[in-house]
């Protein structure tokens, strides 16, 4: 019963989407001229930025980080807008009656209106990995595990923002911000070995390099380097860490929400 509700919400998602084709069209077009002018930018800045050489790499490595970070939702926190909206609308009411968990349900129609933008997400990765000279299988195994934990921590980044709706309505100006932050230090934008210092190793021990910048460094490099194993242990620890707190604060939110069910 539960799982036939979880995937006919899923095919209700990718129909909604599938009426609004020029706005899919309008955000391949976006996604196209700005990873255009990320990937020139850094070409004019330098060919070498600590491990990521020459312009081909350059090319790999921003199309996997964007490709990546759009596949887990990372990249401006939409699910976290669709936990918005339900909460501040009162469709959250619905979801409370039926005997289902209402954050898979939720997320479940969610992923149906990604299906456009996943398959324009897995292309990028694709082609990004068309550009790598060679690949190992170390690196595949280890691409796939971090792609695993960036899935857990945008998921819970995702489920821990939606969730000061309970507190805001307004929630959407700090959704804004937490989508900045994550950009800024995910390395989708700007290369983490790119910063230096105390900067850099606070970074480090965040969850926001397992977003983006984890994945692509993999697929650069055949060796584990420190760095990347700093990144991979801080990933796991914020995963077992913020999954669980992620929905105790929903459900401590749960008890403020007073809507009236439908």
């Amino acid at each position: 019963m539960r799982f036939s509700a979880y995937k006919d919400s899923l095919i209700f998602g990718l129909t909604q989407v599938t009426n609004y084709r020029s706005e899919v069209w309008l955000t391949i077009v976006n996604k196209f001229v700005y990873l255009s002018g990320t990937i020139f930018l850094w070409s004019i800045i330098g060919k070498s930025v600590n491990g990521i050489a020459g312009v081909t790499s350059l090319i790999s490595y921003f199309l996997i980080a964007n490709g990546v970070q759009g596949l887990v939702d990372a990249e401006s926190l939409r699910f976290s807008r669709a936990i918005n909206n339900e909460v501040k609308l009162g469709g959250l009411s619905a979801h409370l009656l039926r005997p289902v968990n209402p954050v898979i349900f939720i997320y479940s129609s969610f992923l149906g209106t990604r299906g456009v933008v996943t398959i324009m997400t897995l292309i990028l990765i694709v082609v990004g990995f068309a550009f790598l000279p060679s690949v190992i299988p170390l690196q595949i195994l280890l691409f796939i595990l971090s792609l695993f934990l960036a899935f857990i921590v945008g998921f819970v980044i995702n489920l821990f923002v939606g969730s000061l709706s309970f507190w805001t309505p307004e929630a959407s100006h700090l959704q804004n911000v937490f989508s900045h932050i994550v950009r800024v230090f995910s390395g989708v934008l700007i290369p983490v070995s790119f910063f230096s210092g105390g900067v850099k190793t606070l970074l480090l021990f965040s969850p926001f390099p397992a977003l983006a910048y984890l994945p692509s460094m993999v697929m650069q490099s055949k060796t584990v380097s420190v760095e990347m194993l700093t990144i991979f242990l801080s990933a796991i620890f914020w995963s077992a860490l913020l999954l669980p707190l992620s929905f105790w604060f929903w459900r401590k939110g749960l008890k403020r929400y007073e809507a009236i069910g439908i």
